[in-house]
């Protein structure tokens, strides 16, 4: 071989094997954190940037909640419950919270959660005491919950007076998410439909989009809604959810077999969405382009928050993951 074409060829196989060793995603650099006990931490939120909440569990087994005042540095039990893991945690301001579970659990905290208790809540029929995924609060005294379990069964509830009086609805899917505008224009997401209601969870409309167990919304301005799925799809709405465009399909190699659980924005521009065998997968281009974060690891991630400059992340094993941006 002449010395042209050996260089030639030299070039070409280094140029190969850089190609092949290039990584699928973007790494980011993150701080591990640990609540110390061996829960499923279902949802981390942040009221400011040092003080945040956590809720988990594990199904049937035991539910807790724990709070932070240095950043998720470290976390103190402020509740737990036998044989019922919490979903979602919810606060209003600083004193005013609420939080929701397996076997139509609701719990409230006047006191930034020094202290929870259980709602006392109207009985559905026989076959409806599922579990409540997800809650939204509308101002002091309006709060909204979805529910269900087994894909055909749903459920939500809502109360108008901080919670003295708690009003149901039956589905006949199984409802994941809620998120409201205001006290009468909401949406519930689920397993294969989306649903808006004008008039505070009384009647509801199913809007044009389905082919997916919809876990999640989050909406970043009166009009612009996303929606994630365990399909492994994201969708985006530009009319208040009249229409959809799907912006990831779950056949991209990015989601490769993976579900998503959760999305969230900080703002109109930057979001996340995590789910099953570390995926996180975040926009920089409100929403119409998607990439994803390097695996940190195989675990699922439940939810994201996103404060500031630091991503939050949710996971098994009692771990939450702080990304820095």
């Amino acid at each position: 071989m002449s010395p042209i074409k050996s260089a030639i060829f030299f070039v070409f196989f280094f140029l190969l094997i850089i190609s092949g060793c290039k990584k699928d995603g973007v790494d980011v650099d993150y701080t591990t954190l640990d609540i110390h006990e061996d829960i499923n931490v279902e949802k981390v939120i942040f009221t400011n940037d040092n003080t945040g909440y956590t809720c988990g569990g594990k199904k049937s087994e035991s539910g807790a909640i724990y709070k932070t005042t240095d950043a998720g540095n470290s976390w103190q039990k402020q509740y737990s419950i036998p044989s019922q893991c919490i979903y979602d945690i919810k606060f209003v301001n600083d004193t005013l919270g609420y939080a929701c579970g397996e076997n139509l659990l609701i719990l409230k905290t006047t006191d930034g959660g020094g202290h929870w208790l259980t709602q006392s809540l109207y009985q559905p029929p026989q076959g409806y005491s599922g579990r409540l995924h997800n809650l939204f609060c509308v101002g002091n005294n309006t709060v909204y919950v979805a529910g269900g379990a087994n894909f055909n069964v749903g459920i939500t509830y809502k109360t108008y007076t901080s919670g003295s009086e708690w009003i149901y609805n039956t589905f006949d899917l199984e409802l994941r998410s809620v998120w409201f505008d205001n006290k009468y224009n909401g949406f519930y997401s689920g397993y294969g439909a989306i649903y808006q209601t004008y008039d505070s969870a009384t009647n509801f409309h199913r809007l044009n989009i389905d082919n997916d167990f919809f876990t999640s919304l989050f909406f970043t301005d009166s009009r612009t809604a996303f929606a994630c799925g365990y399909n492994g799809g994201i969708y985006k709405s530009s009319d208040a959810g009249n229409n959809w465009e799907n912006k990831l399909k779950n056949s991209n190699s990015l989601v490769s077999s993976r579900h998503f659980n959760h999305i969230q924005f900080g703002d109109g521009i930057t979001g996340y969405a995590v789910g099953t065998n570390g995926l996180i997968a975040f926009t920089t281009n409100a929403g119409n382009d998607w990439s994803a974060v390097t695996k940190l690891n195989s675990d699922t991630y439940y939810s994201v928050c996103v404060r500031g400059n630091k991503v939050y992340v949710s996971s098994q094993g009692g771990k939450i993951y702080r990304l820095n941006r």
